[in-house]
């Protein structure tokens, strides 16, 4: 007798499509005058925003709405009491087309408030979820975080004027995360690709699924090589990740990332890594149009089955559109990675800040500079001699011959063949600059500004400065290297 062979399968299960909806408007009820309205709902990396035309050739709208008024959109399969879209009105716009009256409103999501407030704060040894909450807690105090899992990665980080959206973006990205914000203003926050939704699902044996919109993958939005800037004391902060794998199968693919908020090399190569992550391999991504359902999350792996596509797989939703009077929906799945609307103002101030010169190509920096001058974490104390850091600013202390400041020993991910070192400072006429790349006391004097192929190549990096004048003062160095 041959051997069975089980193999697992989903059986998919229609609901009673009896459906039920309405859409108000500063309670005002819109329903039986909707021409064309679309109600979406999506993680926060989505573009939300919902439009409705409506018949006001009776004119009852006309001046009935204002900016901020509460858009609800509700549906479900029995009472119709669901809400599926809340926001608030952004846009009116009256019009005419073909002798009638119409009215335009498109109204934003609550995630848009999360593009209203920036962000200044700081996080040391810090948990992914305890920032997130932080956050919110101290920049939407009228939102709840009951829903954000713990995540108990720690990160340093940094976030200096940053929009609180960009802010929870880059966290998701750091702890593979996504997250959405519900109509009760609650931030949900979970590991991606967690959430298995099996009450819904998109089929051509029960009807559901109408049609299919380029479901597959794209490996045009491959990036494997990540290149970083920041900035510390004036000068550049540089660090480049990249996937070896998929250089090879995809070729090399770029992306630069310049954000004058990063202030320190080790968070920019964590940026870089977790960039990296993302984007390294292509994802599969499309969408499809179906009937109605409900109980649909952002982030939910909903089955599609479609046998003429040879189709059936769990997909992550990442978006999804309510349509009507059609009473159909369009269903998103990954990352779509285009640039929406609502990113517009943060793209110009990114670009605002692409002014870090680059000419010897490095792909990696180590600091010395902060905020508040010269970083004495990064000073070895006990192999140093009468140096000191008064007002942010590297000094000789009292009156020698000469004064040394060996920083300590950075480890570095590639092993460093060529320097360039960059110094801010006052009367630095006479002070000389050393490297020593290989963990010894073999100093290689180097000039300033200039390209200094290393003679002793290694992993274990450092700078020394030698000062020989009172009036010296340096208050940001760096050591750019590849």
């Amino acid at each position: 007798m041959s051997p069975r062979i089980r193999k697992p399968g989903f059986i998919p299960i229609e609901p009673d499509r009896t459906t039920k909806w309405t859409c108000t408007i500063a309670g005002t009820d819109i329903t039986d005058f909707i021409l064309a309205g679309n109600f979406p709902h999506g993680l926060i990396s989505e573009e939300l925003i919902c439009e409705i035309e409506l018949d006001n050739s009776g004119e009852d709208f006309t001046n009935a709405f204002s900016a901020r008024d509460t858009i609800q959109f509700k549906m479900d399969f029995s009472t119709g009491s669901t809400i599926q879209f809340e926001g608030e009105v952004e846009e009116i716009k009256a019009k005419i087309e073909g002798g009638f009256f119409k009215l335009g409103i498109k109204g934003g999501h609550f995630t848009a408030q999360c593009l209203d407030v920036m962000v200044t704060a700081e996080f040391t040894g810090a948990q992914i979820s305890v920032i997130k909450k932080n956050i919110i807690a101290d920049h939407l105090p009228d939102f709840t975080t009951n829903n954000v899992e713990d995540n108990t990665d720690t990160i340093d980080i940094k976030f200096v004027n940053k929009p609180l959206l960009d802010c929870l973006l880059e966290l998701d990205r750091q702890g593979d995360e996504d997250t959405y914000i519900d109509f009760d203003k609650d931030f949900h926050s979970f590991k991606k690709s967690s959430k298995t939704n099996l009450n819904i699902h998109f089929t051509d044996e029960t009807g559901s699924l109408i049609s299919l919109r380029g479901l597959g993958t794209d490996s045009a939005e491959v990036r494997n090589k990540i290149t970083v800037y920041g900035e510390a004391g004036g000068l550049p902060v540089i660090a480049v990740s990249e996937d070896t794998s998929s250089e090879t199968t995809f070729r090399t693919k770029e992306k630069v990332i310049t954000d004058n908020t990063i202030v320190d090399e080790d968070i920019a190569q964590t940026i870089g890594n977790a960039e990296k992550t993302l984007f390294k391999d292509p994802l599969n991504q499309g969408s499809a149009i179906s009937l109605f359902w409900t109980g649909v999350n952002p982030g939910d792996k909903a089955y599609v089955i479609s046998d003429p596509q040879k189709i059936h797989s769990l997909f992550r939703i990442v978006k999804f559109v309510f349509r009507v009077p059609e009473e159909t929906m369009e269903v998103f799945f990954n990352q779509e990675r285009s640039i929406p609307k609502l990113f517009k103002d943060r793209i110009k101030k990114d670009l605002a800040q692409e002014t870090i010169v680059n000419k010897n190509q490095m792909t990696n920096s180590f600091n010395f500079g902060s905020e508040t001058g010269f970083n004495q974490n990064k000073i070895d104390g006990s192999a140093s001699n009468d140096i000191e850091v008064i007002d942010g600013n590297l000094k000789m202390k009292g009156t020698v011959e000469t004064a040394n400041m060996i920083s300590i020993t950075k480890n570095t991910p590639i092993t460093v063949d060529s320097i360039e070192v960059r110094v801010i400072g006052e009367s630095l006429s006479g002070t000389s600059y050393y490297i020593n790349a290989d963990g010894t006391n073999n100093w290689q004097q180097v000039s300033l500004n200039e390209n200094t192929e290393v003679t002793n190549k290694g992993t274990r990096l450092r700078l020394r400065t030698a000062i020989t004048s009172t009036t010296t003062r340096i208050s940001s160095a760096v050591i750019l290297y590849k």
